[in-house]
């Protein structure tokens, strides 16, 4: 969603304790589970892999360009966090990627910040097409936006091509408090991260969803086995 990335400064390099409370097991929309949590220095070859599996449309839609393949600094830049200012969180499934969102805290300007002086996030998603569809990015957003208020970020920004529809949805249906603008071809969204009434009945009906369909895979099997069958 967001142009390539910018590279870090020192300051930005520098790495905190991993927030183990971060992680957690979520259910999906269509009853299926992940399992969400912060993204590391030991995961450069399952960013790669991940990577790989992402159609052209959906990586030019992330970088507003073609991008067929990530360089060793963007696995470096997407691997390495300091948990603070700069945050990358992953949807795995049976350990392996299935989506990514990061925020990089930025000041007025749009250049990269620290907590000390600015409240504000530029946040991007990437989902492989295969698990598009299924509440993953939803979930990411909740969980990437609890991470930002723990850290002193109340608000977000995020930059999203026109096209890119089901971006767009993602974050109109969390029932934050927004303000949308177009400029230069591309949709800018600011929202604020401060629970609404409306996002917190959006996160427990989709919860309640997500939950109520688990169920019904568990006792609605696919096949039956009979006994005595020869």
């Amino acid at each position: 969603m967001q142009p390539s990335p910018q590279q870090p400064s020192q300051d930005h390099d520098v790495h905190h304790t991993y927030p183990a409370h971060w992680e957690a097991d979520v259910v999906l929309r269509d009853g299926g589970t992940a399992r969400i949590r912060p993204i590391t220095a030991d995961d450069a070859q399952r960013l790669v892999s991940f990577y790989e599996q992402v159609s052209d449309e959906s990586k030019y839609y992330r970088f507003f360009a073609p991008y067929p393949r990530l360089s060793a600094k963007d696995v470096h830049r997407f691997t390495h966090h300091d948990y603070v200012d700069r945050v990358g969180l992953a949807a795995t499934v049976g350990g392996e990627f299935i989506a990514t969102v990061r925020y990089d805290r930025i000041n007025a300007q749009g250049r990269p910040s620290s907590g000390s002086d600015a409240d504000l996030a530029e946040v991007a998603f990437l989902v492989q097409d295969a698990h598009q569809g299924r509440g993953v990015a939803s979930a990411l957003l909740e969980h990437i936006g609890a991470v930002a208020r723990e850290r002193g970020i109340r608000r977000f920004v995020a930059e999203v091509l026109p096209a890119n529809t089901k971006m767009i949805k993602v974050f109109t249906d969390a029932g934050y408090t927004q303000k949308r603008s177009f400029e230069d071809g591309v949709v800018h969204l600011e929202f604020d991260l401060e629970p609404t009434d409306r996002s917190v009945a959006v996160q427990r009906a989709r919860e309640h969803r997500a939950e109520s369909r688990s169920v019904q895979r568990l006792l609605g099997p696919g096949s039956v086995a009979v006994v005595g069958a020869g």
